[in-house]
């Protein structure tokens, strides 16, 4: 069942490409003559001659769904989201901890921490435990059976880590995680850049051109 979720992901992904611009460069019969990636797919980042900036953006773009994939695929089997995943986490790293201190390791709000651990507690991931000394704060801890399937989960992650990148050098992989940190630092104002220099000189869509 997972697997067939992947490949429907995949299917829509060949046909947005670079960015999403695919199908406009498939009416174009430009993807007709563009080379073919692995896969059998055309390269239509290559055919509208898109540069090195915009290609890596292009293959974000198509990595993201597929990586949701995975996430969901966590969730719904496993009731471990991104977001939870984070809290297991740091409660391995730390040991039991003040429900603010988690705030900060995690770094949400303490309205957001409150509802993850709520949900965490009612599943039987983690449990409240009073301080010894402060009866206003509470202590977060990691139950038995959590510490057990958060080391088997950490484990596969592990091995489809390192089967994901299996043979690629250390150095690109170092190189890669510098990459992704600086694209990581600069998203939110590149984003709000971009998106004001569109507002500022907006396209006009085809259903623009529609008469009224």
């Amino acid at each position: 069942m997972e697997t067939r979720g992947v490949e429907t992901e995949s299917v829509s992904i060949d046909r947005t490409d670079a960015g999403g611009a695919g199908s406009a460069g498939t009416e174009a019969g430009g993807a007709a003559s563009a080379r073919a990636e692995a896969g059998g797919r055309a390269d239509l980042s290559s055919a509208l001659g898109l540069d090195t900036a915009a290609r890596v953006m292009g293959k974000l773009f198509a990595l993201a769904p597929r990586l949701v994939e995975v996430q969901d695929l966590g969730a719904r089997e496993y009731g471990m989201s991104y977001a939870r995943g984070r809290v297991v986490a740091a409660l391995t790293v730390s040991g039991p901890v003040l429900m603010r201190a988690l705030s900060e390791a995690v770094g949400v709000t303490a309205r957001t921490i409150t509802g993850l651990i709520d949900a965490l507690e009612k599943d039987g991931w983690v449990e409240r435990r009073a301080h010894p000394t402060d009866r206003r704060a509470t202590i977060i801890a990691l139950t038995p059976a959590a510490e057990v399937a958060f080391a088997k989960l950490n484990q596969s992650y592990g091995h489809l880590s390192r089967d994901l990148v299996s043979g690629i050098p250390e150095a690109d992989l170092h190189a890669a995680l510098r990459v992704i940190e600086h694209i990581s630092a600069r998203l939110d104002d590149a984003i709000s850049r971009g998106v004001a220099a569109i507002e500022a000189d907006p396209p006009r869509l085809p259903q623009d051109h529609r008469p009224p």
